[in-house]
């Protein structure tokens, strides 16, 4: 399957998501996108983000909330009190977390729901007061990101495999 890569001009996006960054710690290979780290790019006709690892420690996908973030540097805070849920479309093969990072805070716990390998692709909503686990409550008032991550591999596969078809969060557009 090719996966063409957008040229920085940020020419895609999943519904106004212009920014779809890989992260790995230096163990764990990247296999997808095969370079760089713009996880965006072209899958039967549909935009879509995909990331694919083999883990050792970690691998991860995140976008940031804020359109007017830029690639490469810290995500702007966004205030979604007035949201209530995410409605994502996805598959994975094996358990993603999916994290909702508050501004400026990085490495540590942070609020997550767990989401649900599936082979075919999902539509879940999720609400923001399942995301727990953090070391202080969620502040939706201050969230700069979503991160995806992966913390092992598919014992079948060998990699962690993730595909984003769609991303949308309840009264906020980016």
């Amino acid at each position: 399957m090719a996966h063409p890569q957008s040229t920085g001009s940020h020419s895609l996006s999943i519904n106004g998501y212009t920014i779809w960054l890989t992260g790995r710690d230096s163990a764990t290979v990247q296999l997808i996108p095969r370079s760089g780290k713009n996880g965006l790019t072209m899958q039967g006709g549909n935009t879509v983000a995909h990331a694919r690892f083999r883990v050792n420690s970690y691998g991860e996908l995140s976008t940031p909330i804020s359109a007017s973030s830029a690639p490469n540097a810290e995500a702007h805070r966004v205030d979604l009190s007035g949201s209530r849920f995410i409605k994502i479309k996805y598959k994975a093969n094996q358990t993603v977390i999916l994290q909702l990072r508050q501004t400026g805070v990085h490495g540590g716990t942070h609020n997550h729901v767990l989401l649900p390998p599936s082979e075919e692709f999902t539509s879940s909503t999720i609400y923001f007061s399942s995301f727990k686990g953090g070391l202080q409550p969620l502040d939706l008032k201050d969230v700069a990101k979503f991160n995806f991550a992966f913390l092992a591999n598919n014992a079948k596969d060998g990699f962690a495999d993730l595909i984003i078809q769609s991303f949308v969060i309840d009264r906020y557009r980016p």
